[in-house]
């Protein structure tokens, strides 16, 4: 019999699903049948790959059961494919598992006829049991914890499955030799070292209702670590919701990978209030980074509603300490949660630019399946696609017009601040001129929409359009007089720009 596992990844190249290697490890440990009875195949495609290609491609591996891993970037191409492979062949067995179909069992069994059968929740053990009972032919009467099925027209779902308890009884598929890392189109590789959350943010699935952090064992991290790094692969990302919740244990995995570290770079998510000196002066000390700190909201009545805990000085501090040691890191508000209206972001986004962050973005806001916001959607007003990536264009606090406002907003922080070419102005434009940076981003936007219908060229507005825009800017708040005070800087920040761009 041969199981194929296969999963659709957004980025171009070769995304390493490591959910789909951890089945096989698990399956090919534990499995009390004989190996060759069973073929095990793992094939991760592309979301910019054509359909009838991808279907092609499992058609001709002439398996007996695909298992897809399911995330709300491709669950419409997936059902899509499932649909087809079933039309080619009634008789495969097709299962689904993942974040986006775990809450959705009953939906997607309902509405799919292509889908056989829904794993619930942690996939490893119940995959072992799952090979064993299509083997057998057996699946509607195996008792299999964690799984949805349809048995003579009715959906059955099984008691949930316990958690594994002993993370280190799951086989790293790294040290499994499962995971050909000299594949040149590997972007990045993920590396767990926790499951689960320290909080239940309302809006987020993180913690994939784990009732507890699990962790794996630091030994085991150390190999993994030290087998990865050795292949030099461009980044690691630590998938953790929260790496340094425990600060002695993250400070202690970072010193392996700088041990270890050949040039990799190292991709993970900061709780800021947990920053202290010791973590700060270790990521100095890395090389390349790419840090995520998610704040999601400075509203403490929005804040409340999601069920986020935020501690505004500990935030501080811990931002302050990562400027301190130059540390390359984004920092992440969402729109449209409940009771943050558009001049609510604006304050969080004055707030936040004070800290001088590095990058600063808005995400949007997805009102993700088996989610508390989801339940609670409603109630705070908001309304939401319904379908993936299930984006919220309204709540009780913004108009749909505000939520696209939103979007032009973000437009307006990528070409003011991320872009450096501005940033030094538009802290000179509010401590001088006393302009709030929300406010010059509301007056770009402004202003941007009236060079558009003279023709537009991005490019070609940093370099020689930004004078006109402080013109433009001081003239709407009275202060024209201050004009020349900003013109030096600025002209020889475009300079430099010029000089970066076409080199």
């Amino acid at each position: 019999m041969k199981v194929l596992l296969s999963s659709i990844c957004l980025e171009t190249g070769t995304d390493l699903q490591l959910a789909l290697y951890y089945l096989k490890s698990y399956f090919l440990k534990y499995a009390q049948i004989s190996n060759p009875a069973v073929e095990i195949k793992i094939q991760v495609f592309n979301e910019d790959q054509p359909t009838n290609v991808i279907l092609k491609k499992i058609i001709n591996q002439k398996p007996s059961v695909v298992g897809f891993s399911c995330y709300l970037w491709n669950i419409k191409k997936t059902l899509r494919i499932c649909r087809l492979l079933k039309k080619n062949n009634p008789h495969i067995k097709i299962f689904l598992g993942g974040p986006e179909v775990s809450p959705r069992a009953e939906e997607i069994l309902s509405k799919e006829r292509a889908i056989d059968i829904v794993v619930r929740g942690e996939g490893e053990a119940a995959f072992l049991e799952l090979v064993e009972a299509f083997r057998q032919k057996e699946v509607s009467s195996s008792g299999i914890k964690g799984i949805s099925f349809r048995k003579a027209k009715k959906i059955i779902h099984n008691p949930d499955r316990s958690n594994i308890a002993q993370l280190e009884t799951v086989p790293s598929p790294y040290l499994c030799d499962l995971v050909n890392l000299k594949d040149k189109n590997i972007l990045d590789v993920p590396l767990e070292t926790t499951r689960g959350c320290v909080y239940r943010c309302s809006y987020c699935y993180y913690h994939k209702n784990f009732t507890c952090v699990r962790r794996f064992p630091l030994k085991r991290i150390k190999k993994e670590l030290k087998f990865i790094l050795s292949q030099k692969p461009g980044e690691v990302y630590l998938m953790d919701a929260n790496f340094n919740a425990n600060l002695p244990r993250a400070i202690e995995i970072l010193k392996i990978f700088k041990k270890y570290n050949r040039g990799s770079s190292l991709h993970l998510e900061l709780m800021a209030e947990f920053v202290d000196e010791r973590l700060a002066g270790i990521l100095g000390k890395i090389g390349s980074l790419n840090i995520e700190i998610g704040i999601q909201s400075t509203n403490p009545k929005t804040l409340k509603a999601i069920n986020r805990p935020f501690n505004k000085e500990r935030f501080q501090k811990g931002i302050r300490l990562l400027n301190k040691f130059n540390l390359s890191y984004e920092i992440q508000l969402i729109d449209a949660l409940p009771f943050q209206s558009y001049d609510d972001l604006k304050k969080s986004l004055d707030w936040l630019y004070d800290l001088h962050p590095v990058k600063l973005v808005i995400l949007r806001l997805s009102i993700l399946p088996g989610t508390v916001l989801r339940q609670k959607a409603l109630g705070f007003g908001i309304k939401y696609s319904p379908t993936a990536p299930y984006y919220a264009y309204e709540s009780n606090a913004m108009s749909e017009s505000d939520v696209l406002k939103v979007d032009k907003l973000r437009f307006a922080m990528n070409r003011l601040y991320d872009s450096r070419v501005f940033q030094e102005t538009l802290y000179a434009l509010r401590d001088k001129a006393g302009i709030k940076i929300s406010a010059i981003m509301d007056d770009w936007i402004i202003w941007e929409s009236k060079i558009r219908r003279r023709g537009y060229n991005y490019v070609e507005v940093l370099n020689t359009k930004l004078p006109e825009f402080v013109q433009y800017l001081l003239h709407i708040h009275k202060k024209s007089f201050m004009y020349k005070l900003f013109l030096p800087g600025l002209e020889a920040k475009m300079l430099e720009f010029k000089k970066m761009y076409y080199r």
